[in-house]
Parts: structure tokens; sequence; C-alpha cells
């Protein structure tokens, strides 16, 4: 099992990823939604051994999949 605690620089990182995400129009903009990705994201970053700019490419392309909104 992986650990999901975040050195602060880390969360920082991801807290810019999640913000910049978050507040793009294409966003589904309920709770439930940013709940969701926020969980993802932590679950994600805490496994990921990637630079900062590919885990933002690899985030962004789940997100528009799993969390835009519905036209």
């Amino acid at each position: 099992m992986h650990s999901t605690h975040l050195q602060p620089e880390e969360l920082s990182a991801v807290r810019i990823i999640y913000q910049d995400i978050v507040s793009q129009a294409w966003f589904n903009q309920t709770e439930e939604a940013r709940s969701s990705f926020a969980r993802y994201l932590i679950d994600t970053y805490s496994i990921s051994s990637i630079t900062s700019e590919r885990f933002r490419k690899i985030v962004e392309c789940s997100a528009r999949t799993h969390y835009s909104r519905k036209i």
C-alpha cells in the first residue's frame, strides 16, 4: 500500500494543479466532482515518480474524461 502523506511542497504542487484544472470551463463544478478529483490527485501523486509537468498532463486528460460537464 502506498502512502498519501505529502510533504508541504508536494501538497502545494498538487493544490496548484487542482485549482487550475477545476477552474476550467469544462470541469463539472459539483462538490462531488471536485472532491473526487482532489482524492484522485492525491492518490495518483503519491504513487507517481514522474515530473510535475507530466503529472499535470496525465491528470488533466483523466479529468477531461471523468469530470467534464455534460453538455
